[in-house]
């Protein structure tokens, strides 16, 4: 290795990870749509459950006062057929919502029924499901453990987890 490339690797900070700029790189995006932070679109389905995430998506976060992250609105995309339902549950889905922040960011919910888009990671309808690869099966040990939860949220999340664990240790070419 030449001395030229090992200062010129100090002097740009060679090679970075994507997803350490990321961020800077969704913010005006997110900003522009009012989503400050861009948290609470990407941490949707964790803050709410994967019930609610599945009929609603955030749209726009709006505050009473430039300068300020409190006391605000969030409009949200609802399926059809989900907005009476949502609205019932507004007083959960904002403790959910403030819990996330920490403090009372969102003091209302403002519900737009339509068409919702698809939550990125989210299996596409004309996506061909043959083939996909099965989902590898749990470490019978894992298993027993994971049968004594009794949360089935939190079950399925750690099951999850476990196969993804396993993906990674054994390889995507690998027979489970």
């Amino acid at each position: 290795m030449s001395d030229f490339s090992t200062s010129r690797d100090r002097r740009h900070g060679g090679l970075r990870a994507l997803g350490g700029s990321l961020g800077t790189v969704t913010k005006r995006a997110f900003a522009r749509r009012g989503l400050t932070g861009a948290d609470i679109a990407r941490q949707w389905p964790a803050i709410v459950g994967g019930e609610l995430a599945a009929h609603c998506r955030p749209r726009q976060l709006r505050f009473p006062k430039p300068g300020e992250a409190a006391e605000g609105r969030l409009t949200l995309r609802v399926a059809s057929g989900w907005a009476l339902q949502l609205q019932h549950l507004e007083p959960l889905v904002l403790e959910r919502i403030n819990g996330f922040f920490g403090y009372r960011a969102v003091a209302r919910l403002v519900l737009q029924q339509g068409p919702l888009p698809a939550l990125r990671g989210a299996p596409s309808a004309t996506r061909n499901r043959t083939a996909e690869a099965p989902p590898r099966p749990l470490d019978p040990a894992l298993s027993v453990k994971l049968s004594t939860v009794a949360d089935p949220e939190l079950r399925a999340a750690l099951e999850s987890l476990g196969r993804s664990l396993r993906q990674k240790r054994d390889g995507p070419g690998e027979k489970p």
